[in-house]
């Protein structure tokens, strides 16, 4: 080795030296702040070190609050499931770095490459992968998206196996040249339609494992900074317009359920539902019922008519309270992307994620900017529920603010039903017009075909009860048809 070549090796070795504190130092800071987090996306050519790469940053940074996610194509109930469903159920809270190896990004292009889905297919899902990526970093996640890339004749070299090389990870599988070249294409074909200002994608060469360490560290770096510095956005969206509709004093209070036929209607449809959900059919479906209302308005005792008559392994009951410290670190659906029914189960949400839009919005918990979104996002969330064979099924329960004052006041005087009225309770109702208005406004902009909103009068509880258990019933069974 020539004097030169070892110069060059002790300022390569000092950079790394050096880069390596500062990386350090600004995971240190990232934790502290709690802002992120990062997700590094790491893809390409086999042979080029995917894994390898991994191996380098844990040595370099707190192996503590790193994350690595490694995906092969979807198996078991991934296969049953919406396609980005076992993505967000891995996502990292923030103040923390993740790397995803074979992400959301590998099984479409991977399928397309094989010739298993069309260019339209590939076209649409690049599409939902940009959504859910613009939801992340609305949320305050930084993506960067690698593409470690190598020659040829580099590629030909590390598949040798007469180098004895180890790789750690191949995305692709024993491909042909021919095969390889389909990738090459698609690779280019997904970096068109997925590259956008706050997420580009960013090729890195591979030759040198070295050089490509500190090229990717250098890039992690200044993103960490970045994030350090950044600030929410509190722009308006725009294209959302307030709903001027007053759809709670269009409702008829006065309707009622008679009393002789309460018990025998509410057997007859309760023995329906559950010939409905044990049909064969619904073992390749799913429902969602999503309970949302006025404070009082009986969405426990509707929830109870509905659920008794069903299987309970197969049933969950989510009541939906204010996020813990662990979920307001991550994207607010999140938590409930863990909760969605698989084939064959039924899933109630009594609230729901509506209320980034409702109590979220009315108290203050969000930004106006993020409630905004939500709408957007709520209905992305639902169409690949939809998209996926669950049935969306959305309550509204109303009653008058009269009727809601003596629900409060016969709760008070109730040693059995004293603990459903609490110091919030009280609160809301003072907040009526806002409610109203959220409300409105949430019912203008997500009802859609594959998930309406039923708004049901509830003053006369043996109403709402048998109201919603028809809706359920007919729903259910039209789909299955």
């Amino acid at each position: 080795m020539t004097s030169k070549d070892k110069s060059a090796q002790k300022r390569r070795k000092a950079e790394l030296e050096n880069l390596r504190e500062e990386l350090l130092e600004a995971q240190f800071e990232l934790r502290k702040t709690n802002k992120g987090p990062i997700l590094v996306l790491i893809t390409g050519n086999d042979f080029a070190g995917k894994a390898e790469v991994i191996y380098t940053f844990y040595e370099w940074l707190d192996p503590r609050f790193l994350h690595t996610r490694a995906f092969g194509l979807p198996q078991g109930i991934e296969r049953r499931m919406p396609w980005l469903w076992r993505y967000w159920r891995t996502l990292p809270p923030t103040g923390e770095l993740a790397f995803y190896l074979g992400s959301w990004y590998h099984q479409p292009l991977m399928r397309l490459s094989r010739g298993q889905i069309s260019p339209t297919t590939f076209k649409r899902q690049m599409q939902e992968v940009t959504a859910f990526e613009q939801l992340l970093i609305d949320e305050g996640a930084t993506l960067i998206k690698l593409w470690l890339q190598l020659s040829d004749s580099d590629t030909r070299k590390r598949a040798d196996p007469a180098l004895n090389q180890t790789v750690a990870m191949r995305e692709w599988g024993d491909f042909s040249a021919a095969d390889y070249e389909k990738v090459r294409s698609g690779a280019q074909y997904m970096e068109e339609l997925t590259s956008t200002t706050e997420a580009p994608w960013i090729r890195v060469p591979s030759q040198d494992p070295q050089e490509r360490d500190l090229r990717i560290g250098q890039i992690l770096l200044q993103a960490i900074r970045q994030q350090l510095t950044s600030q929410p956005s509190q722009h308006p969206v725009y294209g959302w317009t307030a709903s001027q509709n007053e759809r709670l004093a269009a409702l008829d209070y006065t309707l009622k359920q008679d009393k002789d036929h309460y018990q025998q209607q509410l057997s007859t449809l309760q023995q329906r539902l559950r010939q409905l959900v044990q049909h064969p059919k619904f073992a390749r479906r799913s429902l969602l019922l999503v309970f949302e209302g006025t404070d009082a308005a009986g969405k426990g005792g509707t929830i109870r008519r509905i659920t008794q008559c069903l299987d309970p392994r197969t049933l969950r009951v989510h009541g939906t309270r204010a996020p813990t410290e662990e979920e307001r670190r991550l994207p607010y659906l999140w938590r409930f992307w863990r909760r969605i029914p698989a084939p064959g189960n039924v899933v109630v949400f009594d609230r729901s994620y509506y209320g980034r839009v409702l109590v979220e919005r009315v108290e203050g918990f969000c930004t106006e900017p993020q409630w905004q979104r939500a709408y957007r996002e709520i209905n992305d969330f639902e169409r690949q529920l939809a998209d996926k064979g669950t049935l969306v099924i959305k309550f509204w329960l109303a009653i008058t603010q009269d009727e809601q004052l003596q629900r409060f006041q016969a709760r008070e005087g109730s040693p059995l039903k004293r603990y459903k009225l609490t110091d919030e309770d009280w609160r809301n109702r003072k907040q009526w017009p806002a409610y109203v208005q959220a409300m409105n406004d949430m019912i203008e902009h997500t009802s859609t075909q594959l998930a309406s909103w039923h708004l049901i009068p509830a003053e006369d509880k043996r109403y709402a009860r048998i109201q919603a258990l028809n809706i359920v019933c007919d729903q259910l069974e039209a789909a299955l048809k």
